[in-house]
């Protein structure tokens, strides 16, 4: 592998792991120290993964406290697997009716 693209896929991990600590704690966020405590990484680069994050609508800073969290639309992702689910099932459940019926 380049060693060009070895820096992206590391810096994209990195930013997933960042991504990871937020999902943990969507009401009250975590402080840029709290991240760089839990992810091993220097502030500098917490902020530059956060800002990141927060362009791709992935994470926002709650307004009140200047703590970051997963921003709603990624809950409104989460929302989507779930009904996905959801709807799996309905057609499995229908399906085992049709097929134990007759």
């Amino acid at each position: 592998m380049e060693p060009a693209k070895q820096r992206m896929s590391g810096s994209a991990m990195k930013v997933f792991k960042v991504l990871d600590v937020l999902e943990r704690n969507f009401v009250h966020g975590f402080a840029p120290t709290d991240i760089a405590t839990e992810t091993g990484f220097t502030l500098s680069a917490i902020n530059g993964y956060v800002n990141t994050l927060i362009e791709a609508g992935r994470a926002e800073r709650i307004q009140e406290t200047g703590r970051v969290r997963v921003s709603h639309k990624a809950a409104q992702k989460a929302v989507q697997i779930l009904h996905s689910l959801d709807e799996a099932e309905r057609k499995l459940t229908e399906s085992r009716t049709r097929i134990t019926r007759g």
